[in-house]
């Protein structure tokens, strides 16, 4: 699992054309939010068996990171240019949808964009010491 994590004061998304693994419907077909941590997520071949293990990892991550920077704002953003040794994409989706659920469930407001879709987006990185981070799970 490959994660960049930008502090943005401004994040926006908008779904432009579907991938052949694309979930349906595409929803939410864009989204803008303040004040986020916008996660960009890879999923790879080595975390099939070890999902329980990189969920728990990733929550405590993520409270201990918004807990930071003061944000209670958290996209999850599924992003395959992170790596060359994708896992399953059904694998994937559920992954997503597991951490979002998990996250939600710290009191985290969780929005999570499209799986398999191009999109186009742009942010506004707030620039201070916490606010780029780099993770493998």
């Amino acid at each position: 699992m490959k994660v960049l994590q930008l502090h943005c004061s401004e994040f926006s998304y908008k779904v432009t054309k579907e991938t052949p693994v694309a979930e349906h419907p595409a929803s939410p077909k864009e989204g803008e939010y303040e004040n986020a941590l916008v996660c960009f997520t890879c999923f790879e071949k080595k975390d099939v068996d070890r999902e329980p293990e990189i969920i728990e990892a990733y929550v405590e991550n993520i409270k201990t990171d918004t807990g930071r920077i003061g944000c209670k704002n958290v996209v999850l953003y599924p992003y395959a240019h992170l790596s060359h040794e994708l896992g399953s994409p059904r694998r994937a989706k559920k992954f997503l949808s597991d951490l979002k659920v998990r996250l939600e469930a710290e009191g985290l407001a969780v929005h999570k964009s499209p799986f398999g879709w191009y999109k186009a987006f742009g942010l506004y990185c707030k620039g201070h010491p916490l606010a780029e981070a780099y993770r493998e799970y």
